[in-house]
């Protein structure tokens, strides 16, 4: 019994987790890039249950077994693509397939899709927050006003190659989020996307994957599966209570 205790207040706090994550992804909704948070709900170890057998108290006979509660310790980005919006800002450039653009920040390289950039007072293509964006040769730049973005990401200036944007593939379970921004980090090798793979638009933006109905509906599920682990929490409670203050006496 206090076993079950355990089980439903585990589901209580998986939930709660769970809503959490659904508020983070609505708060970002709106913004450039994000990728949809998915918390991973794994179980604790089951017990094996065994009874001793009748008529031999050294034989033990297995009767199956038990679980012992839920955990939600990690988080994954949902990697499918977002809507594109166009903005006619040359700066900006959608990535429409899979991959991630690399900056260069004070604490390393780090990845995103958000494709909002801008040129600095040196004409270097840098991220609205001021991370330089890398293509395969470094920093990109000096870039004129007139600079054009290929479908693969090579970047003309004045008809010659400047560079090429650098596209790496991760994992959506290798992910980190730096704080709350769009940036992520690894703790993996990320892997270089062929070219003839990647898609880009200039003049656009992708904007978050999430979806309002989907986090609706988790929310829902979400609270439902909240209110049943509180409900079986006090039937057992309850169950206890008369085991220690009523059948005890007897």
């Amino acid at each position: 019994m206090i076993r079950g205790l355990y089980s439903s207040a585990t589901g209580m706090l998986t939930t709660q987790k769970q809503t959490g994550t659904i508020g983070e992804n609505m708060d970002n909704i709106r913004n450039p890039g994000y990728r949809e948070e998915q918390n991973i709900v794994t179980s604790f170890p089951s017990l094996l249950l065994q009874r001793l057998a009748s008529g031999n108290g050294a034989e033990k006979v297995s009767i199956g077994g038990m679980g012992t509660g839920v955990q939600a310790d990690r988080i994954a980005m949902k990697l499918s693509p977002g809507l594109v919006v166009e903005t006619d800002q040359p700066t900006d450039v959608a990535l429409v397939s899979e991959g991630f653009f690399v900056v260069q920040t004070l604490a390393g390289e780090r990845f995103t899709r958000n494709g909002h950039f801008e040129l600095d007072e040196t004409n270097r293509l840098r991220t609205t927050a001021g991370n330089l964006v890398l293509g395969e040769n470094g920093e990109i730049g000096p870039l004129g006003p007139n600079f054009l973005v290929e479908y693969d990401g090579t970047i003309m200036d004045n008809g010659q190659v400047v560079d090429r944007l650098r596209i790496v593939d991760i994992k959506g379970t290798e992910l980190q989020r730096e704080g709350k921004t769009t940036l992520y980090n690894t703790t993996e090798i990320p892997t270089p996307i062929a070219r003839d793979a990647i898609q880009m638009r200039q003049g656009a933006i992708e904007e978050s994957n999430v979806s309002v109905n989907d986090q609706m509906v988790k929310m829902v599920v979400a609270m439902r599966a909240y209110e049943a682990n509180q409900r079986i929490l006090q039937i057992q409670d309850q169950a206890l209570d008369k085991a220690v203050n009523e059948v005890g006496k007897v």
